[in-house]
C-alpha cells in the first residue's frame, strides 16, 4: 500500500501545519501468496519495504520512508577501538586496538614511546580513575542495599563503545557538525546522553542499557554544582577543545555517569554529513526496523 502525494497544508484556525497523503491500494500486491517455508528466507516475511510517513523529514520536509530506510539510515560500525592518547593515531577498527595503560586500564597507546612521553600529562587522570574504581565498590554496595540499580563505569563504557554508530550519529546532529569543520560548537559543548535500563536491586549490564535522548550542553553549565559539577581541569584532561566530550548518564543519576573524550570525525567524513530532523526517531526505531527488515 504505497504512500503518495505527501504534502504540508495549513488549516485555518490552527497554528501548526498538517501533513496529508494518499494511500494507493494495489490489488496485485494483496493477491501475492504467502512465502513458502522452503524459500531462501525460511518463510519469513520481510518488512523492509513497509512504508512509514515521516512527517518532519530528514531536513527535506515530510515524505514517505520505509523500515528498510530507517534500518540503514545509521551505518553500523564495529565496537570502538580508542585512538592513542599521545599522537591520536587511530587503530584498525576491525582489529584488536592498542594496548591500555596498566594503571587505569582505559587510556590507549600505540607504542611504549607514546605512553612514556605522555605520562606527565596522564598521571593525574590515571590516579583519579583508579580512585573512582575503588569508590565504585562502595557505591554498588549502597545502591543494592537500597534495592536500587547500579551501573559501573565499565558497563557504561562498553555500551558507549558497542554503540559508537549511534554515538557518532548523535554527535553530528547535536553539535551540528553537518555545518562544516569551521562550525566549532564542539569546542565549547559536550554531548550528554540520557540512557535508561536496569532492574531494582541489580547491577546493570551494558546489554540492558538503551538510548533515551541526547543534547548539547555548554562546559560552563556542566561545571555548575546544580548540574553535573564537572571541573574545568577534568574536562581539559579529557581533551575538551581538541576532542569531543561525551557524557553518559543512566536514569539521569549523577552517580551513574561516564565522561569520555571522543575523537573528531576523520577528515574525509565531514563532507558527507547531513542534517536529520528526525535523528531521535531514527535511533529509537533502528533496532526494531533491523529486526523486522
Amino acid at each position: 500500500m504505497p504512500i503518495t502525494n505527501v504534502k504540508t497544508v495549513h488549516i485555518p484556525g490552527f497554528e501548526n501545519p498538517a501533513t496529508t497523503c494518499e494511500f494507493v491500494f494495489d490489488d496485485k500486491e494483496a493477491e501475492k501468496p504467502e512465502p513458502s517455508k522452503n524459500d531462501s528466507s525460511g518463510g519469513k516475511r520481510s518488512f523492509a519495504n513497509v512504508q512509514i510517513l515521516n512527517t518532519a523529514g530528514d531536513g527535506y520536509g515530510p515524505h514517505a520512508t520505509t523500515l528498510g530506510d530507517i534500518a540503514n539510515k545509521i551505518p553500523s560500525k564495529p565496537s570502538l577501538k580508542k585512538s592513542c592518547e599521545k599522537c591520536r593515531k587511530r587503530p584498525d577498527q576491525d582489529g584488536m586496538g592498542f594496548a591500555s595503560c596498566a594503571g587505569c586500564k582505559i587510556a590507549r597507546y600505540c607504542s611504549r614511546e607514546c605512553q612514556t612521553s605522555h605520562w606527565k600529562y596522564h598521571k593525574g587522570l590515571c590516579q583519579l580513575r583508579k580512585k573512582l574504581a575503588e569508590l565504585e565498590r562502595d557505591l554498588e554496595a549502597k545502591a543494592l542495599a537500597n534495592n536500587g540499580p547500579f551501573v559501573s563505569q565499565e558497563a557504561l563504557r562498553k555500551w558507549y563503545q558497542d554503540n559508537v554508530d549511534i554515538v557518532d550519529y548523535t554527535i553530528v546532529q547535536t553539535l551540528e557538525l553537518y555545518k562544516g569543520r569551521a562550525h566549532d560548537l564542539w569546542r565549547t559543548n559536550a554531548v550528554v546522553f540520557s540512557l535508561t535500563g536496569g532492574k531494582l536491586g541489580t547491577s546493570v549490564a551494558a546489554s540492558e542499557i538503551s538510548f533515551s535522548d541526547a543534547e548539547a550542553a555548554e562546559f560552563t553549565t556542566l561545571e555548575r554544582r546544580d548540574r553535573l559539577g564537572l571541573p574545568a581541569n577534568y574536562l581539559a584532561a579529557l581533551g575538551a577543545g581538541s576532542r569531543i566530550i561525551v557524557i553518559f548518564l543512566l536514569n539521569r543519576e549523577r552517580n551513574f555517569m561516564l565522561v569520555e573524550g571522543h575523537d573528531l570525525p576523520a577528515e574525509e567524513k565531514w563532507a558527507g554529513m547531513e542534517k536529520d530532523d528526525m535523528w531521535r526517531m531514527h535511533i529509537r526505531m533502528r533496532n526494531m526496523a533491523q529486526m523486522l527488515g
